[in-house]
């Protein structure tokens, strides 16, 4: 059989299941933020500890494009940049690269970032003129041919294709089933996919996915996940909650018990782990989602990710004033602190009549 990374033409290593060997995104002396402070020396332990793994991927990758724009424009930014290395970078940015204005407002804000952490004049990027190229840039926009991409919202047909599509691939039972089973947590629990999957095929982070021991199973139809590390970083994290759902072969508690079936859950280590001993990665699943659609809805597989997975239920519920309310919704999406809070003090029963509202939702469309 293929396993999965095979056959979606996946480059994969084999990977150590020592939770000793783990690589911590703030692990001392790490080169990208080295790189990007322009500087060494223990005392950077505290700044790598202040911004996400990815955030320093991010800084790093604006380093890479700033030397593109060097090469391509044939020069030399000094550092700190000055209004004019500004107004080459954004008329590089818009008019060569044709990024989109908040892509280069994007890179000009991380640009900014990294003078402020090497302790420069960072005005430049955020200088009148600067800010005065983005909106010309903004508004070329306007008169130029655009196809939006927006991620359209995971729907239960779409997610049961998936699905079937998955049990009809070559893989191995436990490939289909740790796929299989992300995407019903992720849909049910309305779940950011950074909060479940390793950021690295071959590393994993302790605090940032979600191991065997964050998932607690309770009376046999339900289960209690512990997020550690929910993005507006609550203290402690969050709890979500998922039920048995009887109604097709979608229950992400059946798929949870069968998962740890075939894992060895007692060493800890992360829910959505391959045999081969990497791991699930949002790049990964975004390329299964568009593999496994592709053949049924065409180019417009394009339109869906893991992204679209996270508002599925909520934007269901809204849809169905009569079965739920906006309290509901915002409870359930977990998207401001305020609702949180009202969220975190709903019991697990609650939590149980919240969920089967959704049900009666999705049953319904």
């Amino acid at each position: 059989m293929y396993n999965i990374a095979e056959k979606l033409s996946f480059q994969i290593k084999i990977g150590t299941n020592d939770l000793g060997g783990i690589k911590y995104s703030t692990r001392p002396g790490d080169p990208r933020v080295e790189r990007v402070l322009n500087s060494s020396g223990p005392d950077l332990d505290l700044i790598a500890a202040a911004y996400a793994d990815s955030t320093w991927d991010r800084l790093v990758c604006v380093l890479n494009t700033l030397e593109k724009c060097e090469k391509d424009l044939g020069l030399r930014f000094s550092w700190p940049f000055d209004d004019s290395a500004i107004a080459n970078f954004i008329k590089w940015s818009s008019l060569v690269k044709k990024h989109s204005p908040s892509t280069t407002a994007t890179y000009l804000s991380m640009i900014k970032i990294i003078h402020e952490l090497r302790k420069i004049n960072s005005s430049a990027c955020s200088s009148f003129i600067s800010k005065t190229l983005l909106r010309g840039a903004e508004n070329l926009r306007f008169y130029e041919p655009h196809v939006s991409q927006n991620k359209k919202v995971m729907t239960l047909p779409l997610l049961e294709i998936i699905g079937h599509e998955i049990a009809n691939e070559n893989w191995c039972e436990k490939s289909k089933s740790v796929v299989w089973t992300a995407l019903l947590v992720g849909f049910w629990g309305s779940f950011r996919f950074g909060e479940l999957l390793s950021k690295d095929e071959t590393n994993f982070h302790v605090k940032e996915t979600l191991l065997w021991s964050d998932i607690k199973f309770v009376e046999c139809d339900s289960v209690i996940i512990h997020n550690k590390i929910p993005k507006n970083r609550t203290p402690n994290g969050e709890f979500v909650s998922l039920f048995e759902y009887r109604n097709v072969n979608c229950c992400p508690v059946k798929a949870l018990y069968f998962l740890k079936s075939l894992s060895d859950a007692s060493k800890n280590g992360p829910v959505f782990e391959f045999d081969s001993g990497n791991f699930l990665t949002c790049k990964k699943l975004n390329a299964i989602i568009l593999h496994t659609l592709k053949k049924h809805i065409g180019n417009e597989a394009k339109a869906y990710s893991c992204r679209s997975f996270r508002a599925a239920l909520p934007s269901a519920l809204a849809a169905k004033p009569m079965v739920g309310n906006k309290e509901n919704i915002k409870r359930w999406g977990r998207w401001n602190s305020d609702a949180y809070e009202r969220y975190t003090r709903l019991s697990h029963r609650m939590k149980r009549r919240l969920f089967y509202q959704f049900v009666a939702a999705i049953d319904d469309m």
